[in-house]
């Protein structure tokens, strides 16, 4: 069993036992107060308080915004109370209550609470105000109204902190949430409605005692009144809370989708940072956190803990591999600058020291400031976990994802030095159990898709630039995309390829890897320069290494390191192959072949070089497309319609 279902058993065992102890309470309370009502005085009268109870107890305020609701029928239960003594009291708020909750079709179990819990809770306190006041039922004797105000006050006390006490508790239990966080957020604020109600009682109870039972009626005008009253304000108070609401769900969705197009300029999955927020929320309660700024500070953090990398130069944000000292140190800047930039929006909840703090160590090794331990804010500390085990689980250029095992693995090594042990432990327990939901519109898709894409694109319809020793080169790719009539082999037009990006980029070791859909990789189809040996007859499985990872994302890897595509294979050559660029060759929305370069150069293809080859790309593409649609068109052909290609074939070659 895992832990998630241990614990909800566990909640729903303790949820039956306490209704159970609550339901035995109030029918032992209910039993003896219909004894105490059968040897009460004026029964007409207590009916009479009970029937007005009932009929204002349609008036409820139901007010959604904290899912209570609040009523002006506890006067006339206070009233019975002091006049007529608990018993009458409890029968009275029992009826109405279950007559409420019937006629709102409640389920049978809050109907039995709602009928137990109010009756033990205001015969308890009929009780408590019995003893402090030392009188008997005021329609039996008189007693001066002076000596019942302390009383009166402790009556409503104890009534009001049983009553929303039981209902806490019941609802903590039933969800899982601390029973006096509910009390707090929810029932605190309605004890102003219990002792404005003891108010209306002690000025009913006065008239009675100083004029009739029939005086009081007066006081009816003042209930309605400060119903219609509370209407008003808590209407007004509704209509407010409904505006922020929909504001919060506005600010959200922009916060989202701003945090989303900053990682879409990043090489990270575009549902990267809503798995994060709610890895990072989920945990948050999972420890215990249920302070609302807390709760969104960590909500509105995990979304835009990544702000400062816009500030980051993309060809370090992007790089697939290590960084040098020199880049690492610019990359750290992210942090401070996008708390700088959060700092800006003032923020009602403490999303920034979050956001400064994420990279920060348990053991002080972290940075920009070195905090360590219970220093850093919870909500950074949640965060660091989560962002790393969603990192370690997704693509990225330089590596696959991988498994949850290997990830939680590496979250154990690092627990106690880069990461709170306490934080590690609760991931690890319940994970599985946080639910994500990180699926995106497909318009959404698109918008991020195409502002990633915008990193990569070069105008492949204009002609390249005349440009000293290269502008022949590239527009012999313009005239081979453009002459190729389909009588070429795809060797052929590989060959002729391999000579001119040869000329453009000299000494480099080339592949062209063309995909197999078959067995989902890509084949090297030839190879050229000084390393080909070593790479000729390579296959790499789609979205696996570079390569792979060219292909899968249809997006190109300008610079990067040769072992992280090669292997062992990067060391061959006369002085070991060090850099790597790797182009999509597409056409339309299908990927033709991939073109690795290998350089011994520490500088690998860069600058004008780099970019002369992304342009001849669409140009190279469609050269080899219709060199494989050719093959396949001869191999479907009858020996009649099949013509003798070889000796053109062998001239488009050598016409370089």
């Amino acid at each position: 069993m895992n832990t998630s279902a241990t614990r909800a058993t566990s909640e729903s065992l303790a949820l039956r036992i306490y209704l159970s102890v609550v339901y035995g309470a109030g029918a032992l309370t209910l039993a003896g107060a219909i004894v105490e009502a059968f040897h009460a005085p004026l029964p007409l009268g207590w009916l009479a308080l009970a029937a007005l109870a009932m009929a204002t107890s349609s008036l409820r305020l139901n007010i959604v915004s904290v899912a209570a609701n609040i009523a002006i029928d506890d006067t006339f239960f206070i009233t019975t109370i002091v006049l007529f003594g608990p018993g009458p009291a409890a029968l009275c708020i029992a009826a109405s209550s279950g007559f409420v909750s019937w006629r709102r079709r409640m389920p049978r179990r809050q109907i039995v609470f709602n009928l137990a819990a109010p009756a033990l809770s205001i015969w308890v306190a009929g009780q408590m105000f019995f003893a402090i006041a030392r009188v008997a039922p005021l329609a039996e004797a008189m007693a001066p109204i002076g000596t019942l105000v302390v009383p009166l006050i402790s009556l409503t006390a104890v009534y009001f902190t049983l009553n929303s006490g039981l209902t806490a508790i019941a609802v903590g239990l039933d969800t899982g949430q601390p029973a006096f966080d509910i009390w707090r957020r929810h029932f605190q604020w309605l004890s102003i409605n219990y002792f404005a109600a003891a108010s209306v009682a002690f000025c009913i109870i006065l008239l009675i005692q100083q004029a009739s039972l029939m005086a009081a009626i007066v006081v009816l005008p003042l209930l309605a009144i400060f119903h219609l009253t509370l209407r008003a304000s808590f209407g007004r108070v509704e209509d407010a809370h409904r505006h922020l609401a929909a504001v919060d769900r506005l600010y959200l969705s922009t916060v989202q989708t701003l945090a989303m197009a900053i990682d879409a300029k990043d090489d990270v999955t575009h549902s990267h940072v809503q798995r994060v927020q709610a890895y990072a929320t989920g945990l948050a309660r999972v420890l215990g956190i249920v302070d609302e700024p807390t709760l969104k500070a960590i909500e509105a953090a995990a979304l835009l803990h990544d702000t400062g990398k816009l500030a980051v130069p993309e060809h370090i944000l992007n790089k697939p591999g290590t960084l040098t000292s020199a880049e690492f140190e610019k990359m750290k800047l992210h942090v401070d600058i996008g708390a700088d930039i959060l700092s800006l929006v003032q923020f009602p909840y403490p999303v920034v020291p979050i956001v400064r703090c994420h990279h920060e160590n348990w053991d002080g090794s972290g940075y920009p400031r070195g905090v360590k331990g219970e220093e850093i804010p919870i909500g950074a500390r949640i965060l660091s976990v989560v962002d790393c085990f969603d990192a370690l689980t997704s693509d990225r250029p330089y590596r696959g994802r991988m498994t949850h095992e290997a990830a939680l693995a590496i979250l154990r090594e690092r627990s106690g030095r880069m990461y709170d042990p306490r934080i590690v432990e609760a991931f690890i327990a319940v994970y599985r159990d946080i639910s994500i939901n990180a699926q995106l519109a497909p318009e959404q898709c698109a918008v991020l898709q195409r502002i990633s894409a915008s990193r990569y694109e070069t105008d492949a319809s204009a002609p390249p630039p005349p440009t000293s020793g290269t502008s022949s080169d590239l527009l012999t790719f313009v005239s081979l995309a453009r002459v190729a009539s389909g009588d070429a082999s795809v060797l052929d037009a590989l060959a002729l390829a391999s000579k001119l990006v040869a000329d453009i980029v000299p000494g480099v070791t080339g592949a062209w890897y063309l995909p197999d859909e078959k067995h989902d990789c890509l084949v090297v189809a030839d190879a050229f320069g000084p390393a080909a040996t070593a790479v000729a007859g390579l296959n790499i499985p789609t979205g696996a290494r570079l390569t792979g990872w060219v292909a899968a994302s249809r997006q190109p890897i300008v610079d990067s390191e040769a072992a992280l595509d090669l292997g062992a294979a990067h060391g061959t050559g006369p002085s070991g192959l060090q850099r790597c660029m790797s182009v999509p060759l597409v056409l339309g929305n299908a990927l033709v072949a991939v073109l690795s370069l290998y350089s011994p150069d520490p500088a690998g293809v860069t600058g004008e070089r780099a970019r002369q080859i992304q342009v001849v790309a669409p140009h190279l593409a469609a050269t080899i497309h219709a060199a494989i649609r050719a093959e396949e068109a001869r191999r479907a052909a009858t020996p009649i319609d099949r013509p003798a290609a070889t000796a053109r074939e062998l001239r488009l070659v050598s016409t370089r």
